[in-house]
């Protein structure tokens, strides 16, 4: 069997199940680039192997993630046991994500308020809804309710909380023909580079000193607040639009490092040793 085939009718399963088309994009590239590697399906394991270990361990982890599931479908449509059950899972190397301080997130609502209707209404969004860059993107009038927008992308079709503040200045903005709600030069709707060149300019304004300035420093940012505000992981999930709980734990909990240094000094009986080196 051809692996083009296999990819091919593993595509139309996926568009029948209602991915997005940002995520049904990604299945096609990936299975693109498996049929390169392997004309002929099943692929063996060590030819995956290899390849793995020669690019970066972040995109190894991607090809794997998308290849896994191309194999699942293979295993249940054509009885073929998945290919990538003996590939060793690639293991990305934890980084420290820095996200926007308390201080420079007051800082940013004070540089907003020079800032175009466009532009405020553009990193009022990301702040207050965490919506990903591609969600954004297609976001149409249509989709902006009275307390949500609707919103689709990674995850697919998902409601996402908004403030009162972010909706009327998600209204305030010009209404076009297209029906989406944010525009560029020449009235055509804003492009992802659009949107990313907003967010780093205010946050450069600010001071931020992070390797990342696009939208989802100010995601990752709405998920630290949340949490330190008292908020419970569950909820997080949800308006981040995670279909795993365990993929919120895995990923923000680590980002509050500070928090569970503070928390140690308060609980750790290493106290003891303090009260008597003073005595």
């Amino acid at each position: 069997m051809r692996t083009t085939e296999v990819v091919i009718s593993f595509l139309a399963d996926r568009k029948l199940m209602g991915v997005s088309p940002i995520t049904l994009k990604n299945h096609e590239y990936y299975g693109k680039r498996l049929a390169e590697i392997s004309p002929k399906f099943p692929p063996k394991p060590e030819i995956i192997q290899c390849f793995l270990a020669t690019v970066n361990p972040q995109y190894a982890a991607t090809f794997y993630r998308y290849w896994h599931a191309l194999g699942n479908y293979a295993e249940r449509q054509y009885k073929i046991p998945n290919f990538m059950k003996s590939v060793t899972r690639p293991r990305i190397p934890k980084e420290n994500l820095p996200t926007v301080s308390g201080t420079e997130l007051n800082l940013l609502a004070w540089a907003l308020h020079d800032a175009n209707p466009r532009d405020r209404a553009i990193v009022t969004l990301f702040v207050d809804t965490a919506i990903r860059l591609g969600e954004a993107v297609g976001l149409k009038r249509e989709d902006i309710k009275d307390n949500h927008i609707i919103v689709t992308g990674k995850t697919g079709y998902r409601i996402a909380p908004l403030s009162e503040v972010t909706r009327d200045l998600l209204l305030s903005l010009p209404i076009h023909e297209d029906g989406y709600v944010f525009h560029g030069k020449g009235g055509k709707p804003l492009t992802k580079y659009g949107f990313y060149g907003v967010v780093k300019k205010y946050l450069k304004k600010v001071g931020y000193k992070g390797k990342q300035f696009g939208p989802q420093t100010l995601r990752r940012s709405y998920g630290v607040f949340h949490l330190k505000d008292g908020g419970d992981l569950k909820s997080l999930s949800e308006i981040l639009g995670h279909s795993d709980i365990s993929t919120t734990a895995n990923y923000y909990t680590p980002l509050l490092i500070e928090d569970v240094i503070q928390i140690h000094h308060r609980h750790t009986p290493g106290r003891v040793f303090e009260n008597a080196a003073q005595q």
